[in-house]
């Protein structure tokens, strides 16, 4: 009989429990939101033969410079890593961008509105839950 074939949640349970170590405690992280301003890198073209002329003039546009926002899962001397989610036992994807490649890189913090800080209002009263 032919063994069964492994998914995506089997891979990712095995993962889980190899790194269950180095993500304990990985919901108390608060991460911080950063706003990073970096040029990418790009290319044209396929597994064909390209027009010179307009692969000369895609050579000569200038690089895309990109904005990204997002929680600062890493950073060190070669690289910034942002997700854009993070939840209890799970995160989105990871963007990873050069060091090299960062024109500008912001740690945000809260802002004071004119009126201060206004905690968020819940949209029933506490006082009508069922006890």
């Amino acid at each position: 009989m032919a063994d069964s074939k492994r998914t995506i949640s089997d891979l990712r349970n095995r993962e889980r429990v190899r790194d269950e170590t180095f993500l304990d405690g990985y919901t108390d992280v608060e991460w911080e939101m950063v706003s990073i301003l970096w040029v990418d890198a790009e290319s044209d073209g396929g597994s064909g033969w390209q027009d010179p002329e307009e692969m000369m003039e895609y050579a000569r546009r200038p690089l895309p410079v990109i904005h990204t926002v997002g929680l600062l899962v890493h950073e060190d001397d070669d690289q910034i890593a942002v997700t854009d989610s993070k939840g209890p036992e799970e995160m989105g994807s990871v963007t990873k961008i050069p060091r090299h490649w960062v024109k500008a890189f912001h740690r945000l913090v809260p802002v004071a509105n004119k009126q201060g800080i206004v905690a968020p209002q819940p949209e029933f009263n506490p006082d009508q839950l069922a006890g």
